[in-house]
C-alpha cells in the first residue's frame, strides 16, 4: 500500500470497521462514531495525526496533531491529506495550512 491510499478520497479504499492497516510507520484505523459517522484515524509512530470523516460521498479531513514536527511527519501527511491541505514545518513551527490559512492554533 502507498501512503496516498490511506486517503479514502484518493484510493477508493474500502472501509473496515475496527481494522488497523499499516504502511511502514504509518497506519490507519476505521471506526464508526456514536452518531454513525464513518471515520478513518491516521497515525504515525502511534501518534494520531488526523481523521477523515465521511460526509455524504466525500471524506473530509480534520487535523488532530502535528506529531513530532519531523520531516517524515511532513512528507507523509502531504501525501495523505487532500490537495488543499499542506503540512509545513519551516522555522521549527509544524502546522497545517488549508488554502493558505494557518490552522496551527486549532490543533
Amino acid at each position: 500500500m502507498k501512503l496516498a491510499h490511506i486517503n479514502p478520497n484518493e484510493s477508493g479504499q474500502w472501509f473496515r470497521e475496527g481494522s488497523e492497516r499499516k504502511c511502514g510507520q504509518w497506519s490507519y484505523v476505521d471506526t464508526v462514531s456514536a452518531s454513525g459517522v464513518r471515520e478513518r484515524y491516521v497515525k504515525h509512530h502511534n501518534t494520531v495525526m488526523g481523521v477523515f470523516a465521511e460526509t455524504g460521498s466525500v471524506w473530509m479531513f480534520f487535523p488532530i496533531s502535528t506529531g513530532w514536527g519531523s520531516a517524515s511527519d511532513q512528507q507523509g501527511m502531504n501525501k495523505i491529506m487532500p490537495s488543499a491541505w499542506r503540512y509545513r514545518r519551516n522555522g521549527g513551527n509544524p502546522r497545517y495550512i488549508l488554502d493558505g490559512i494557518d490552522y496551527s492554533s486549532q490543533v
